[in-house]
């Protein structure tokens, strides 16, 4: 990936952890500062990166440049509820994921269904497919909420749906985590792959389904469901990834999954509880995203972004240390504390930028 590619992503996503904060402490009256945070870094940056990864393209083609710019104007129009032209916008994105995915696929995914293909394809696709199927999905929640009021549910808002591009990162990046477990499709571990990637991929939408319906014991039985798949995830790939300078920063991303695996357990219980209030748990609501967005998120499209670059020269275990600081301590402190917000920014600057444009060389373990 040319360094004035790699300059771009980082500054999106920067400033999508600057929209974070944002919504905090300068709130507009009637503007949702959180959807450009979530856009930035979800859909611009992260959607983007999959479609080049897909395209196995260092640079931009006519059709990744396409959606990059779109998507921008996406993010704007949705921030500024511009509805019609975020419609329009969202089908011509889905387009062009769909395009990229059938070329690289199939129109029908039946790689999910095949005993020989490699799990990482069957995530890889799934990734391209989320993403498409989510774009359609928003857009059907725009017209349904603003124009037609046939389906009423609290839960049905555009900022649940929002958030759902954040599903299609994580299953890329486990596209890329079983790209470096060797195991035959008839092996045990072959199996207990397949079985991972069904459990997180129907899990994750009867979560969702779940949410919509505020059914909360169903929510934490699929949340455990999903919590023994991620953890069955993190010992493969500790047993059996290959080792990596790229490993190491995998597997702590898989700490981070774990991480919000447990924090959403935890919120799904404060919710059950009486006498819920909503501010008394937006301290956890907080951890659990910004572990998702800028810790599990971020290391993949990290590895994506300099995925022929490995290994590259800087100290793994500092910058590890310094992300997990900067994702679970300060950017949730920041949600309170401006001091806290400011260091949050720093700190993130210094893990894109040694992510992003450490040199190629002998990895510093």
């Amino acid at each position: 990936m040319s360094k004035p590619l790699k300059l771009l992503f980082s500054f999106l996503m920067i400033t999508a952890l600057c929209f974070g904060f944002a919504d905090i402490y300068f709130p507009l009256e009637t503007l949702d500062l959180e959807r450009l945070h979530i856009f930035l870094f979800n859909l611009c940056s992260g959607g983007t990166i999959i479609l080049l990864f897909s395209e196995n393209r260092g640079r931009l083609s006519f059709r990744t440049g396409s959606f990059l710019v779109l998507s921008l104007f996406y993010a704007l129009s949705a921030f500024l509820e511009l509805y019609p032209v975020t419609i329009l916008l969202s089908l011509v994105l889905a387009g062009i994921v769909e395009s990229i995915r059938v070329e690289s696929f199939s129109l029908f995914p039946k790689n999910f269904f095949s005993l020989t293909e490699t799990v990482s394809a069957k995530f890889h696709q799934a990734s391209l497919l989320c993403l498409s199927i989510g774009l359609v999905f928003s857009s059907l929640v725009i017209v349904n909420n603003e124009y037609l009021h046939l389906v009423h549910m609290e839960k049905l808002v555009l900022n649940t749906f929002f958030l759902g591009f954040s599903f299609p990162l994580s299953l890329i990046t486990l596209s890329v985590i079983f790209s470096m477990i060797r195991a035959n499709s008839d092996s045990v571990t072959g199996i207990v792959s397949m079985v991972c990637f069904w459990v997180i991929n129907l899990g994750v939408i009867t979560f969702f389904i779940f949410i919509l319906l505020e059914r909360f014991y169903p929510q934490i039985a699929v949340t455990l469901a999903l919590f023994a798949a991620v953890v069955t995830v993190l010992i493969l790939y500790a047993r059996l990834g290959q080792r990596l300078q790229q490993k190491q920063f995998l597997s702590s991303g898989i700490g981070f999954l774990v991480v919000t695996a447990v924090s959403g357990i935890a919120y799904i219980l404060f919710q059950m509880a009486p006498g819920y209030d909503s501010e008394q748990t937006r301290w956890l609501l907080r951890l659990h995203t910004f572990a998702s967005l800028y810790g599990w998120n971020l290391c993949g499209l990290a590895v994506i972004c300099r995925f022929r670059d490995f290994p590259i020269s800087l100290h793994s275990g500092m910058v590890i240390s310094i992300h997990w600081l900067t994702a679970l301590v300060l950017a949730p402190l920041g949600t309170f504390f401006p001091v806290a917000a400011i260091l949050a920014v720093a700190g993130y600057f210094f893990i894109v930028f040694a992510l992003f444009f450490s040199s190629n060389g002998q990895g510093v373990q």
